[in-house]
């Protein structure tokens, strides 16, 4: 080359510009929604079926790009050190090298990488053509090295395979709907979905003084008042005392039965045999149970083997996204913010509902676990030695919990003062 002349400057702006689309295609790559490709794939999209490729043959791909990039950087850098060693001699290499580096990294690297994460869709699709020939042009050295490599990799024992805990999968949804990736309707539903499995049935049942069931020893006419006076589809039948079922009563059956009968329905024969389950089960165990039975409705016992109430499949439905509202529901907010950090709460509420509509965190993470799928009136029961009265109050961690409403023993609603410091959190926005 002659002293000064232009090629070696032309060829290193050149290396400098392959480095920057190898960049971008790695970043994109890595980037890029592998199901948005599907499907743009699915809907006859050639660059998008190549870009699929790519991913599905990562480590082929990986190493094209870097043997790519090494070229292009260390040509770059070869050429720059020659021309400054002709033009400034050898004492200027040094200094040379260490803005040839910095630029490199900020216009081969560090820039185009950035642009790439933004726009990794369109960028994949815009590169793929030419990063393929490449792929297919350095296909024999990128097996070679990948056959180095996993040489190497069995020679060492390395560690065990890391699954995602669970936590760091809630991390992942936080981020991304922070991010905006995911809405909150979107992230509560796959947070529920998680949760699913250990929710148990005792938290989501229809309690025991709650059920409307119906005596076996009723005459007709009271037991078709009780059907009349009800929307259920489904009752329980019991003899003697509820903690002794004997079937579930389907209603369309035995109107049916009723009307062609005239009235003389012998319920024993048209009964379903029950479902009993433990308190302890949980949703998901249940819903198998359930659909594998073709039953909708089940018997909740507890260790006694008396009647504590019972679950629908409705009710673990709403377990995982939310109240399922019937055209003949009184719609009822079971969280009402009062303002000024105070809330009024309906007793059957969960607490980890609770929790997640204050923005309250109680100090103690196990202990919020175990609290998260208890009702609240159960919870507030547990804090009085006797039954507590209206207006009877307890504190909590800074919180003040105060019965609101009572029906006979049962407490129905209840106030929750947040500590101030919570109280910016809790207000509608």
């Amino acid at each position: 080359m002659d002293e000064g002349g232009l090629a070696p400057w032309l060829i290193s702006a050149l290396l400098v510009l392959f480095a920057d689309y190898i960049a971008v295609s790695e970043t994109a790559l890595a980037s890029v929604s592998k199901v948005r490709m599907k499907t743009l794939a699915e809907h006859g999209n050639k660059r998008a079926e190549m870009v699929l490729d790519a991913l599905n043959h990562f480590d082929q791909t990986i190493s094209t790009i870097l043997i790519c990039t090494n070229i292009a950087h260390l040509g770059v850098a070869t050429l720059v050190t020659v021309a400054v060693n002709r033009i400034w001699g050898l004492s200027a290499v040094t200094v040379s090298t260490l803005l040839t580096s910095l630029a490199v990294f900020f216009f081969a690297e560090m820039l185009p990488k950035s642009i790439a994460k933004k726009y990794s869709e369109t960028i994949s699709l815009w590169t793929i053509g030419f990063l393929t020939f490449l792929i297919h042009l350095f296909s024999p050295a990128a097996k070679l090295l990948s056959l180095i490599g996993n040489a190497a990799g069995k020679l060492t024992k390395g560690e065990e395979e890391i699954s995602v805990t669970e936590d760091e999968i809630y991390d992942i949804i936080e981020d991304m709907t922070e991010e905006g990736s995911l809405d909150e309707e979107q992230s509560d539903l796959i947070s529920s979905a998680l949760q699913f499995g250990s929710v148990t049935v005792e938290s989501v049942l229809t309690p025991r003084v709650d059920v409307v069931a119906i005596d076996i020893e009723d005459d007709q006419e009271t037991i078709l008042t009780q059907i009349k006076n009800t929307n259920h589809s489904r009752l329980p039948v019991y003899q003697g005392s509820i903690d002794n079922i004997i079937g579930i009563l389907r209603i369309r059956t035995y109107i049916k039965a009723y009307l062609k009968n005239k009235g003389n329905v012998q319920i024993r024969s048209i009964l379903d045999k029950p479902q009993f389950v433990t308190e302890s089960a949980t949703v998901d165990e249940m819903l198998e149970i359930m659909t594998k039975n073709r039953q909708n409705l089940a018997i909740v016992t507890d260790h006694y083997g008396g009647t504590v109430g019972i679950i629908t499949v409705e009710d673990i439905m709403e377990s995982l996204v939310g109240e399922i509202w019937d055209e003949d529901d009184i719609v009822e907010e079971p969280i009402q913010n009062q303002g000024g950090g105070l809330f009024l709460v309906d007793a059957e509420e969960s607490l980890g509902t609770l929790f997640d509509e204050t923005g309250f965190e109680p100090q103690d993470a196990e202990e919020e676990e175990e609290l998260r799928n208890m009702r609240v009136g159960e919870w507030v029961y547990e804090h009085f030695a006797q039954i507590p009265s209206v207006n009877d109050s307890f504190e909590y961690e800074g919180l003040t919990i105060t019965v609101a409403k009572m029906d006979h023993n049962r407490i129905r609603k209840v106030t929750v003062k947040l500590p101030e410091e919570n109280k910016e959190g809790g207000e509608d926005e």
